[in-house]
């Protein structure tokens, strides 16, 4: 069985590349078909086979010769690892397709947002949707649990909303884009209410480190700007998985 959750891991990985790929640029992720970036061409499906067709390419397109994107295997086989480690823990259960619905979104979202520092609404509109209405275990009825989550999320877009004002007034620049707002929004509609303080609390701690060994790294000085999209991404699979051991303030 986890060979299947890993072959399902693999084409969603492959539909993850279409999305980091094409809503940047405004292109629909269903038409036009594959296509060759460099030569625009469409991709024949032998050619376009997950992680097999880039080993067997060579890692160029057949026709046109140009390099592929290592990034393209590499996301294949991120969603496709993280899925199965997912079925490993989890099994078939609502932990496993939560859990799998947020890391999909994370590798895509991470994606863009790392090169692009944007998150298109098409992802955060579809994450939100999924967390209000994906059926759950709600003790005391679908409809309340529906309102639940859409309050939940709603409730932390306004705090991360606000603090972003805050923070942008005393660095004097823009301290994080409405999209993040937006992510936080649709993240909270699944971990709910009591994870409004950890979303937005374990996001800052990884992306204050990672902005730390950046200016290290980098020896730059001041305010370091980071994509804050993959972090929140991270805080709510850690809140998913590590939520019974997180005490629950505010709930």
């Amino acid at each position: 069985m986890i060979f299947v959750v890993f072959l399902l891991g693999l084409m969603f990985g492959s539909f993850a590349n279409v999305l980091i790929y094409r809503l940047p640029n405004n292109i629909s992720p269903v038409f036009p078909r594959s296509f060759c970036p460099n030569c625009r061409q469409p991709i024949k499906w032998f050619d376009n086979i997950p992680v097999l067709s880039f080993l067997l390419l060579k890692g160029k397109c057949r026709r046109c010769g140009a390099l592929i994107s290592i990034r393209y295997p590499l996301v294949e086989l991120a969603v496709a690892i993280g899925f199965s480690a997912i079925f490993y823990f989890y099994g078939v259960s609502e932990k496993f397709l939560t859990i799998s619905i947020l890391f999909f979104y994370a590798v895509a979202i991470s994606g863009i947002d790392i090169e692009y520092r944007i998150i298109p609404d098409e992802l955060n509109i579809t994450l939100f949707i999924f967390g209000v209405f994906l059926p759950k275990s709600f003790q005391n009825g679908y409809l309340r649990g529906v309102f639940l989550s859409a309050g939940a999320g709603l409730a932390a877009g306004a705090v991360l909303f606000l603090l972003a004002v805050f923070f942008s007034k005393i660095f004097r620049q823009e301290a994080m884009g409405m999209g993040d707002v937006k992510l936080i929004t649709a993240l909270a509609s699944f971990t709910g209410f009591s994870s409004i303080f950890w979303l937005i609390f374990l996001s800052s701690v990884f992306g204050s480190i990672v902005g730390i060994a950046v200016k290290l790294i980098k020896r730059q000085k001041g305010f370091t700007q980071i994509a804050f999209g993959p972090y929140l991404c991270l805080a709510a699979i850690f809140y998913e998985i590590f939520s019974n051991k997180l005490p629950h303030l505010f709930s």
